[in-house]
């Protein structure tokens, strides 16, 4: 019985492994190179922006007694 369960085991690691480099090379394009990410959206930009603006502020130490 354990040889069962042993042998179960390795061909799925078998098969997730596979699954995963068909994966990885969808998102590649011919010679390597890998796929340029998707235009993100005006609002997705903006708080990313205002939150790395924050957070540089308080490195600075604009904001006295922020711990963030």
């Amino acid at each position: 019985m354990p040889e069962n369960k042993k042998k179960i085991a390795a061909m799925t690691a078998v098969l997730y492994y596979l699954q995963a480099e068909e994966e990885a090379a969808r998102y590649e394009l011919p010679g390597g190179r890998p796929v340029p990410p998707a235009p993100e959206g005006f609002w997705s930009i903006s708080g990313r922006q205002s939150q790395m603006m924050l957070r540089s502020m308080a490195q600075m130490r604009l904001f006295p007694g922020w711990r963030g």
